[in-house]
């Protein structure tokens, strides 16, 4: 996605669209040429720039805000408080400008873009009613309703009542005073301070009050904790804890958690970005997810406590969380999932389960040996409940390696050859049942991971290198350790 900044540039692109190497889809904004479905999915991706660039200033508001983006009629709702009632038609993509302020306190700003996503409360005051159009524009009382529900199962009445207060001090700003009265009776009903004819669906109606858990996957906690009891693990003093070798070390394990996550750059790219703050100018999300887990990795207390069990253990999470995908609004930093998630046809803990299963689970965890065997119990129950919408591989394998840090044990990488064995090892324990196979998986990475030198970088690179940690292919190549052992 490219816009002309100056003449000069605008006659470049337009030999550029001449020559068939670009399509112009608005004045000055141009897209890499395609077929017509190429260039709608392109353009798709890029919304963020898209909107941008148009309605620079504009609010990701009303229906797209609460549906996460672009809806799936590819609408794109936006509030401005002066380029308001347009429509702009690009392919793949309809653009609707409403009326609305511009960013409100809470209101996110997405990355370096001159454009902000709507704050929950916001969303909530901007989507009550619906609007008098073919295509709508906002979601209406009854989705909010659902909203309010999961919003009270997976995060407690403490979290609905701020959502109020916030909605409150918001209204009079947005002239939403009527309808912030509509919530309100919403939200007591919910809570059970008001008659419930207030509420029109039937999860609002029969929306019980307490942290349920789920049993199924406590069961299975407690089948893994029971194995470590007996487990005989190895303690490997951390030779990485200060200095240029911590650095290089967090560094590295930052790396590989977001590349086998998806945040792929090269090394090169990497590098500048943690060790220089060099910003990818076109991946600044991308650039931030580095960051964030580098700094998470690196600096105390997140590098080495872990939060005491129960409503503080939550806490702790969602501030870490919060941290790590603080660039990422639509990922909803530092708050529990409102939809369920699946990896293939496994779905994760149910979001009205989460905070319970996480209470308890997090409990249970003190009935396990300190160090490597808690570590593994910790990686897992972040990984099995999957309490946030994205982030939850990163977040099981910080929390695995701050108990290891606690106790002056070697921190673990997991390098992206050998991501895909820890997958299957994770998938094992919670599909079959099988723990011995994830704890066999950690300890060989725990054991790999301590025969690296970390103090000079270059030398680090090059040895990581021979060892294939970086390939991708489990068939073509064999992980090594810095001796040149494979691992097996």
């Amino acid at each position: 996605m490219v816009r002309a900044s100056d003449r000069a540039q605008a006659r470049a692109l337009n030999r550029a669209v001449i020559r068939g190497e670009l399509k112009r889809i608005a004045p000055s904004l141009y897209v890499a040429a395609g077929t017509p479905t190429e260039v709608e999915e392109r353009i798709r991706r890029n919304w963020q720039r898209v909107a941008a660039a148009l309605i620079p200033e504009a609010v990701v508001s009303h229906l797209s805000a609460f549906s996460g983006g672009v809806t799936d009629a590819h609408l794109l709702t936006l509030s401005h408080p002066t380029r308001f009632n347009r429509t702009i038609a690009l392919p793949g993509l309809k653009l609707v400008v409403l009326r609305g302020p511009s960013a409100l306190p809470g209101d996110l700003k997405l990355g370096e873009l001159p454009l902000y996503w709507s704050s929950r409360q916001r969303l909530v005051l901007e989507n009550l009613s619906r609007t008098a159009t073919r295509e709508p524009r906002t979601a209406g009382r009854e989705r909010v309703e659902e909203l309010l529900v999961n919003v009270l199962a997976a995060s407690g009445e403490a979290v609905l009542n701020r959502l109020r207060d916030d909605a409150r001090a918001l209204a009079p700003a947005h002239g939403k005073e009527g309808t912030f009265a509509i919530l309100d009776r919403m939200i007591a009903a919910l809570l059970g301070t008001h008659s419930k004819g207030e509420l029109r669906t039937k999860a609002g109606q029969l929306v019980a009050q307490g942290t349920p858990a789920d049993r199924e996957r406590l069961l299975r906690f407690e089948l893994l904790a029971g194995e470590l009891r007996g487990a005989v693990l190895p303690h490997l003093n951390d030779s990485a804890d200060s200095g240029l070798a911590r650095r290089n070390f967090a560094f590295f394990e930052s790396y590989f958690s977001n590349f086998v996550e998806g945040t792929r750059f090269s090394i090169e790219e990497a590098e500048g970005i943690v060790l220089q703050n060099r910003i990818v100018e076109a991946r600044p999300k991308d650039s931030h997810d580095i960051l964030g887990v580098f700094n998470l990795v690196l600096n105390s207390p997140t590098r080495d406590t872990i939060p005491a069990p129960g409503a503080a253990f939550i806490e702790g999470l969602q501030q870490r969380h919060a941290r790590m995908m603080e660039r990422r609004p639509e990922a909803r930093p530092g708050e529990f999932k409102l939809q369920p998630n699946f990896a293939g046809t496994t779905e994760f803990v149910a979001p009205a389960m989460v905070r319970g299963t996480l209470i308890e689970g997090s409990t249970l965890a003190l009935s396990v040996p300190e160090g490597l065997a808690r570590a593994i119990y910790y990686a897992f129950l972040v990984a099995e409940i999957h309490p946030f919408a994205d982030g939850n591989g990163r977040l099981s394998r910080l929390l695995l390696n701050a108990e290891l840090s606690r106790l002056g044990v070697c921190r673990v990488i997991i390098p992206t050859l050998f991501h895909p064995q820890y997958v299957d090892c994770l998938r094992a324990l919670t599909r079959s049942n099988r723990a011995v196979p994830f704890i066999s998986a950690v300890d060989k990475m725990a054991r790999w991971t301590a025969t690296f030198d970390y103090a000079d970088y270059n030398a680090l690179l090059a040895q990581l290198r021979k060892a294939n940690a970086f390939e991708e292919s489990p068939t073509q190549y064999k992980l090594a350790d810095a001796g040149g052992i494979k691992v097996t």
